[in-house]
């Protein structure tokens, strides 16, 4: 009868080693995937702060350009040999329009910068919560 005993007490402890590895890959699996999406949300964010800098470089330089179109409308305007009808009708219509184009720039250069800094302040927040 001990014989029997010492059966179901292996098999008892063949199931707990059996049970308790399975535990084990099952955290590591939760664990792999877990690192898994932490490094796709990273590169996410990164990405994500990549492209606003970027465009906030490009505004930077769209308003430059703008203000040299500015700039030049304002020389042809008091060149007197390019003061035609012709010429006048042109730079007005092209001032009009880079003037509008230079307050939207700015305002939204402006607007897309503090929502930059917002998210960034919040990430950092986020992280020195942890």
């Amino acid at each position: 009868m001990r014989r029997h005993d010492t059966r179901d007490e292996s098999a008892w402890y063949d199931e707990i080693i059996m049970a308790e590895t399975l535990a084990v890959l099952g955290a590591t699996a939760a664990a792999l995937q877990l690192a898994s999406q932490a490094f796709e949300l990273v590169k996410f964010l990164s990405d994500i702060y990549g492209k606003v800098q970027d465009a906030i470089d490009l505004a930077k330089d769209r308003i430059l350009h703008l203000e040299q179109l500015i700039d030049i409308c304002k020389l042809i305007a008091k060149t007197s040999s390019l003061q035609t009808a012709e010429v006048q009708k042109a730079l007005v219509a092209c001032l009009q329009t880079a003037l509008k184009l230079h307050r939207i720039l700015k305002e939204s250069s402006a607007e897309e910068h503090g929502r930059l800094r917002r998210f960034i302040k919040s990430i950092k927040l986020g992280i020195k919560d942890d």
